[in-house]
């Protein structure tokens, strides 16, 4: 029985601790919070900082293979359990790469991988950039509006702001500006990569944002694209991970270097062209539909890497959207699930739940995945599923 660590104990690591009871597998997590969603499924949950290098260092000591859920975790001590022979997966100079976003966007430009234009903003730690540097980011990116995007931290939203002038309040602390991309669509793949350099490349799939929190509101696998695009979105992610694994290879000998899973971005233009949005080297958000579409979901796939299996199919079965089920506008509290009954009446729909103690205004309380014959169909049972579930507070 292989003993596997995950840094986090959020949904991500409950899905995947959720995926991992049908392998022999013992699941410890590191968690600042608990109770939390995946702590509370883990065979061991151990509280601590997700930096704090000492307790990342004694964490790692029981397990035979360690991750993460989430970029804010300690790199320094990655670095460190790498140097120890511990495997560390992905390697930590994959996340070092990926979590400051103006090395991820120099390495995409680096590797001639296609991007949004970008400049690093002149700010201090705690500030905010003047507007003299946000005019000059403005005239280099073709004009205000710009996207001002944190260097690291971001996540779910947060950390990304639309500047409409220099005059509008910017994000304090150090950020990159990129053009405001004129896109039809955005598109996101996950791939998932063992160490002995296989591959399995989930479908393209379209996500659709909720401009109230600015966080991802549905899913629809596949996208509703070209098969030339479809093709060359799934091309684009797996140069993106090659990308890391070569430089992660540069700067560390011990590292695992691009093993684990990717989730990777991007932006469909208006005149056919696919640039690299970000890239997040864990289970993701657009990556959930798997679970019921797909023969091996993402979190299996996770599981299986961290265990030292081969990889599983990422085809599609049929055709899926996933919706997030989030905290209903001003319900703060203990939550409420209504609608629950009647969402599952519907044939082909699944719901997942969080086990989140507490409920707040867009918060991802949970997610639903409908299956159908076609994309319409899937569509169709998502949407209707939807408008049953809410989550209010007690």
């Amino acid at each position: 029985m292989r003993r596997i660590g995950i840094l986090g104990g959020g949904q991500l690591g409950r899905m995947a601790i959720e995926e991992a009871r049908k392998y022999l597998a013992e699941l410890e997590v590191l968690t600042p919070e608990y109770p939390s969603p995946g702590s509370e499924l883990a065979d061991v949950a151990h509280v601590g900082g997700l930096d704090d290098y000492e307790g990342i260092l004694e964490f790692a000591e029981g397990v035979d293979a360690l991750s993460w859920e989430i970029e804010s975790v300690g790199v320094e001590a990655l670095f460190e359990l790498e140097r120890r022979g511990k495997a560390v997966l992905p390697g930590a100079a994959v996340l070092e790469a990926i979590r400051d976003k103006a090395v991820q966007k120099g390495l995409l430009d680096a590797r001639g991988i296609p991007t949004a234009r970008w400049l690093i903003l002149d700010s201090q730690p705690e500030a905010r950039p003047g507007e003299d540097s946000l005019s000059a980011a403005a005239v280099e990116l073709g004009g205000f509006p710009i996207v001002q995007k944190t260097r690291r931290g971001g996540y779910d939203g947060r950390g990304v702001l639309v500047l409409g002038s220099a005059r509008d309040e910017a994000l304090r602390g150090p950020s990159i500006a990129e053009e405001r991309v004129d896109f039809s669509k955005e598109l996101a793949v996950v791939v998932a990569r063992a160490t002995d350099g296989s591959t399995a490349v989930y479908p393209c799939v379209e996500m659709v944002f909720d401009d109230r929190a600015n966080l991802c509101d549905s899913v629809l696998a596949p996208a509703r694209v070209s098969e030339a695009s479809l093709k060359l979105a799934q091309e684009l992610a797996l140069s993106c991970v090659r990308a890391l694994d070569e430089r992660a290879k540069e700067i560390s000998a011990r590292g695992a270097g691009a093993v684990g899973l990717f989730g990777v971005e991007m932006f469909l233009k208006q005149d056919g062209e696919i640039l690299v949005n970000e890239i997040a080297p864990r289970p993701h958000n657009s990556g959930h539909f798997s679970m019921e579409a797909c023969p091996s979901s993402q979190f299996d796939q996770f599981i299986r890497i961290l265990l030292g299996l081969p990889l599983g199919s990422a085809e599609l079965l049929r055709p899926a959207m996933m919706v997030n089920i989030v905290g209903e506008p001003g319900a703060t509290g203990r939550p409420v699930y209504l609608g629950l009954e009647a969402a599952l009446a519907i044939p082909g729909v699944a719901v997942h739940l969080y086990g989140k103690r507490e409920v707040r205004p867009f918060r991802k309380m949970g997610h639903l995945t409908a299956i159908g014959a076609t994309r319409e169909e899937a569509m169709e049972r998502a949407h209707a599923a939807r408008g049953m579930v809410r989550v209010v507070a007690e």
